[in-house]
Parts: structure tokens; sequence; C-alpha cells
């Protein structure tokens, strides 16, 4: 009997601790807490006093969507002064950004002035500095040693990178991007993944594929390649080896990317890259039909009032990869809620998990940052309301370590 659940069980978001101090690089700062809800974290975000003069608690907690510890609220909270205690055992990842001289002198000293040091010192997780200061000031030797101190002790220390600073002098000392910081933070978070999914190999595919009708037309489809490497995020944070397999650009990803265009390319990449695989997903929207013949150069329009192209049928890339050992994940695109058509699809072809989406749905699926999908395994069905697509591939990935697991 088929049972379809409403209400999947999904990870709770990780935390992330975010220490914001008084640079003028703190507006980036707003930016990378953006950019962590979107990668389906909750940032904790811990400002210095030094911190409000530049950007006011409250923007913080309206892109964290979460609340803001400050040296004075915090104390006044439950719990008092083992606030920075609760702190520190809720998060995962500690990330100071920006990080000043000033504060890393005293997370190097071991001080505990402010609420921000103090959770520093009880944090026992993976810890991101970004720092950020003019550059005479970062050349320092003081600075330098600190960081050294700080390096030794297992803290990440991202490099600054070389530009004109806010004093009008050009050098090395604005903070890293808001991007590079994402992705330290996710690499922090796979290195301490201990799930199912801990050391295997999963090989993702994403995009539409694009067939050559001639030098400059193609046939091709909407796909914008955002759920796959949503999934390809989420196996990556859960510790898999990574491998992207997609039409779209996909820089700045930690783990490794194989380009393609067309549906024989991919055909041809997902067969190299599954032969020591342990779970396939192919998420990407893969042409089902090519022209038979195509043309070397462009195709003149001269006094042409129709153009026939004769269609030939593509590889079936996921049912050509079946073999004992890959755990199979499959995507079904449907116009309509035709989920009649997915279990069909699902049987045919075998895989181990078949995520289904009506590609009709309003604000959702093809393009869309928003998906609506109901995922068929072995033990039913189970539907995932309309949200964010990094939170259907945290849904999926749910799936597929239960598959893997057991």
């Amino acid at each position: 009997m088929t049972v379809v659940s409403q209400a999947p069980t999904m990870h709770a978001a990780p935390t992330v601790l975010v220490g914001v101090t008084g640079g003028i690089a703190i507006y980036k700062a707003v930016e990378l807490v953006r950019g962590l809800v979107k990668d389906g974290f909750q940032p904790l975000v811990v400002t210095t006093e030094a911190a409000q003069r530049f950007v006011m608690p409250l923007t913080f907690a309206a892109v964290a969507q979460a609340p803001v510890l400050d040296d004075q609220s915090a104390w006044q909270a439950s719990g008092g002064w083992f606030r920075h205690i609760e702190a520190a055992r809720q998060a995962s990842v500690m990330v100071v950004a920006p990080a000043t001289a000033n504060t890393l002198a005293k997370m190097a000293a071991g001080m505990a002035d402010n609420l921000l040091t103090a959770i520093y010192l009880a944090f026992r997780g993976p810890v991101i500095v970004a720092p950020t200061m003019n550059w005479a000031m970062n050349e320092h030797a003081a600075t330098r040693e600190n960081v050294h101190v700080l390096a030794e002790r297992g803290v990440e220390v991202l490099p600054t990178e070389e530009g004109e600073l806010a004093c009008g002098e050009e050098g090395s000392g604005r903070m890293a991007s808001p991007e590079a910081i994402r992705l330290a933070v996710r690499r922090a978070f796979a290195a301490s993944a201990a799930g199912p999914l801990a050391g295997k190999k999963v090989v993702v595919t994403s995009g539409g594929t694009r067939e050559r009708i001639d030098a400059v037309r193609f046939i091709g489809n909407r796909s914008s390649g955002k759920m796959g490497r949503a999934v390809a995020d989420e196996t990556y944070l859960r510790g898999a080896h990574v491998t992207l397999v997609t039409t779209q650009p996909a820089d700045g990803t930690p783990y490794d990317i194989v380009r393609v265009e067309s549906a024989s390319e991919m055909a041809a990449a997902v067969t190299e890259a599954v032969r020591d695989a342990d779970v396939l997903v192919m998420a990407a929207a893969v042409a089902d039909f090519r022209p038979r013949d195509e043309e070397g150069g462009k195709i003149e329009r001269g006094d042409r009032e129709t153009l026939t192209l004769e269609l030939v049928r593509t590889v079936d890339v996921l049912a050509s990869t079946a073999r004992p050992g890959l755990f199979r994940v499959g995507f079904a695109a449907e116009a309509g809620p035709r989920l009649d058509r997915a279990r069909a699809k699902k049987a045919a072809k075998g895989v181990d998990l078949l995520v289904f989406n009506d590609i009709l749905a309003e604000g959702v699926g093809i393009g869309s940052d928003e998906n609506e999908i109901t995922i068929l395994g072995p033990d039913g069905e189970i539907h995932v309301p309309r949200t964010t697509k990094p939170a259907c591939a945290r849904a999926i990935v749910d799936q597929i370590e239960k598959g893997v697991g057991g």
C-alpha cells in the first residue's frame, strides 16, 4: 500500500555561530548571513559593541531570521552568564567575519572580555576567521604572530584579498568574499560529517542539455540546474565525495565539476564517473531527442518558409547506468499532477528513488528557486510542500541516507 506523508522528516538546520566585529567590511557580513540562510544553515549572530556602531543588530536579526546576541541582551537572557556556554553548545561551526586585529589579538591571547570572545573559548567545533584591516596593520609583526598562533591551534584563517581599502590605500587587507566564507563553512561541515554518506562517492547531474542543430542553434530546455546543484551541495555537506556533471557554470564549488553540453556528452561523463560510485542522482533535464544530422555551418534562412528537422532518440542515461551496488535516484518532471506516470517511470527504470514534480505548478520547478516534490521510495511516497530547493534537497538526501545506510 502506498503511504503519503505530508510532513516528511528533515534535518534541523545546522547552526553556525557568526561573530561580527567592528570593521568597515561588516556590510559583507550581512550578505554572508543571508547566504548562510540560503545554504540551509541557521546563523546565530553575535555582535560586539564596536560592530553595532556600523550596523544595528536588527539588520542581522532580519536576515538571520533569529535574535542577535550581544553583550547587553545575552546576560539578561535565560541562563544569565551561562549564555556563552549555551551558544557554544548550540552551534556546529563558528565564523568570525569581519575579524579585526583587535579581536584576533584577544582570541590569540585567550581573553574573554566580551560575549564573542567568551563563546570562542567555550566553543569546541571548527572555527573560521576572516580578517580585515589596513594593509599596514595586517602586515604588522604582532598581527602576523596572532594569526600564526590561531592557525597553530586549528583555526582556519582565510587569506585577506588585495585591493583598494577603506582608507583609500591599496594592499592586502580586504575581507574574503561572502562566497569564500560560505564555502569554508561547508568544508567544515563536510569534514565533520559521520552519517551514512560520509566517504561515499556520489555523482549528481544538473542543468538542461543542448542538442546542436547547426553552429549557432540548438534544441534545449529551461532547466537552471539549481535542483541538482542543491543536491550536490547537500550530499557534500554530509561528507560525500561529490562529482557534479552539469551543463551550467558551477564556480566556487568544493567538489569535482565535469562540464558537458549534449546528452551524449552527459552519458559519457556519467558512465565514467559512476564506475566506482555509490550513488547516482540524475537531476539533469536530459533531452529525449536530438537532430539526426548536424549542420556544420549555419543553416541559412533564404527563401525558406519552413524548416524540417528529423529527430532521433538520445541515450537513456539513467537506465544505462543500472548495476548492482549503485543507488540510483531519478527525476520525473511531468505536465500536471501525474503521479501515475511517475510511478510507472520508477518501475520501468528500476531506480531506488524517484522525485516527481509538476512543471505546470505556478512558481516552482524549472528555473525557480522553489520546488514542490513527491519522493517515491520503497516504503511509500513522501510529499514535500512548496519550499526552497535546498530544503527539497535535504528531504531527498534524507531518503538517500536511509537507502544507503540500511
